[in-house]
């Protein structure tokens, strides 16, 4: 070959020829944004948070206003999304853009969601020129995928971005699904997007895992665009109804059928591998009068469930069967919506050796003890002669778990753990401490004590205690209360006119504006005893059990 062939033959031309322009190596055109994470910087916003907390351990009055931030997002429906417990008992929301003028923007909280710890915000028309919304993944991430958290965490002002990969997929105590994640996430990341390759949402960044590395949690976009979904507005933007909870079938936790002795027990059929026990169903679940103890649970709308109580979610993968409660939305009966929304579920279970199946409408559970203030907790309170009353719930222990008797307050909780509500309105009242004054000497030092009996009787809860107090005619006021590790009890006794003279004097020194703060079956705000209307026995509200707003803080 001649010198002149080989430099045709090494460039496909002569070297005298101009050589061609080759083309730019890139991604493919695809239908996609192929800005891909860079597009979505733009429609993430910070948020500037002034709020007020409930104090549970002096409800009378608020927590002192407390600062912080967080992040959101823009989504087409002219929303900024965010986690509930961002903006939860805000009272002031300023939404910071990163595109345009950095110019801060009053907004307001539209709907909350606590047990999913999801909040949609509405911000001023100016606020939304020349602003691109982001768009939620219809699927859910797998194993290894690549991710990015977008957010302004602590440690600056500006927009931060951080990689990782998705570790895990499995559920909340609650069944709701979430997904695991190693980039970091730290405070000031919550409510902010976390983005597949695609520049798509697959969640948005919620908690971390204390005490782990590298262990954060997102809420997967399937659990967002159900709780807005849930939403619906009047044409002057008020919120006619939204979120109301977590679906369940109201069963608690159940038992695994590993056991070839207790399957055998059960009356399963040889060869059977599938099903788990219920150990009890709520008494006013959603399986109530439907499903009993010693059931066996075998399929959810045609999905069999493992003898370990999982279900396939993918190829190689398995999650837990409350996901597939948790994906339906939960409703009320008696609410009267436009929106479809209480949503049932095909169960096929086996008893008396024999296959049943059976249709349930889902609803959420509720507790004996609430959980979440501002869901199914409230701070309310008595004060009867200094003895200062409320109902037993996880907000009040955590914050007395800071003091002295952190002990007594959490063997209250353990005690009640998992209990579900048995009756409408009931609650466990505790005295929380005593108010020292001269008509309660000998009792100063009391708190974290159980009221199991006034004047010799059982209330069913707080507003029946302060009526049942306001209506007394003895001479003295003698209540029965029980220890919270179970060595005995304490008989407290007031006498009933000195109480009553001293009741002016003990709210003016504590700056107390009402001795009372109720509510009549465990629904909506505290309100004075005499604003409270009396629930005839055995009458239950067409409410119960509603919700229109769980806090996790990262």
């Amino acid at each position: 070959m001649s010198e002149s062939d080989a430099e045709r033959s090494e460039g496909g031309q002569s070297r005298g020829e101009p050589r061609p322009k080759r083309p730019r190596a890139g991604p493919k055109r695809t239908s996609v944004d192929t800005r891909g994470v860079s597009a979505g910087t733009g429609s993430v916003c910070k948020l500037f948070v002034r709020k007020a907390p409930c104090n549970f351990a002096d409800p009378w009055r608020k927590h002192s206003q407390q600062s912080s931030t967080g992040t959101g997002f823009l989504l087409e429906n002219r929303w900024v999304v965010t986690n509930a417990h961002v903006v939860h008992r805000a009272v002031s929301v300023l939404v910071r853009p990163t595109t345009g003028n950095p110019v801060k923007y009053n907004a307001r909280v539209v709907a909350v969601g606590l047990p999913c710890d999801l909040a949609v915000l509405q911000v001023d028309e100016a606020f939304w020129k020349n602003k691109e919304s982001l768009n939620l993944s219809r699927d859910i991430p797998k194993l290894d995928d690549n991710v990015t958290c977008i957010g302004f965490p602590v440690g600056g002002e500006n927009i931060s971005v951080t990689r990782g990969v998705v570790s895990r997929i499995d559920v909340n105590i609650d069944g709701l699904m979430r997904i695991q994640i190693d980039a970091a996430i730290n405070p000031g990341n919550s409510g902010g997007p976390v983005l597949g390759a695609h520049g798509l949402v697959v969640g948005m960044a919620s908690s971390i895992l204390k005490n782990a590395s590298n262990i954060g949690y997102i809420i997967p976009s399937q659990v967002l665009e159900q709780f807005i979904s849930c939403i619906e507005t009047a044409d002057d933007g008020a919120v006619r109804s939204c979120y109301l909870g977590t679906s369940s079938l109201g069963i608690g936790r159940v038992q695994t059928l590993e056991s070839p002795a207790l399957r055998r027990r059960l009356k399963l059929p040889e060869g059977c591998t599938t099903g788990v026990r219920l150990c009890r169903v709520f008494p006013l679940g959603s399986s109530a009068q439907v499903m009993q103890e010693d059931d066996v649970l075998l399929e959810i709308d045609g999905v069999e469930i493992s003898q370990d109580a999982t279900v396939p979610l993918r190829d190689n993968e398995r999650i837990h069967f409350g996901h597939l409660v948790t994906k339906h939305i939960a409703g009320s009966p008696m609410e009267v919506r436009s929106l479809s929304c209480r949503e049932k579920v095909k169960v096929k279970l086996w008893r008396d050796s024999a296959p049943q199946e059976v249709e349930i409408s889902l609803k959420p559970d509720r507790w004996l003890v609430p959980r979440i203030d501002g869901y199914d907790a409230a701070a309310e309170y008595a004060i009867i002669g200094g003895l200062v009353f409320i109902p037993l719930s996880h907000p009040w222990a955590e914050l007395k778990s800071h003091d002295k008797h952190w002990s007594s307050s959490r063997a209250l909780i353990h005690h009640y753990w998992g209990e579900a509500l048995d009756e409408d309105g009931r609650q466990v009242v505790v005295l929380s401490k005593v108010l020292a004054h001269p008509c309660n000497l000998g009792y100063h030092n009391l708190s974290n004590l159980i009221l199991s009996r006034f004047a010799g009787q059982q209330l069913k809860n707080l507003a029946e205690l302060a009526r049942a107090v306001s209506r007394c005619e003895e001479e003295q006021l003698v209540f029965h209360f029980q220890r919270p590790h179970g060595d005995g009890g304490e008989l407290v006794v007031l006498d009933r006119h000195e109480a009553h003279d001293a009741e002016a004097e003990i709210l003016a020194q504590h700056l107390i504006g009402a001795p009372c703060m109720v509510r009549c079956d465990g629904q909506g705000e505290p309100r004075p005893l005499d604003e409270v209307p009396e629930v005839p026995v055995g009458q239950v509200r067409e409410d119960a059990g509603n919700r229109s707003e769980g806090p996790v803080v990262t």
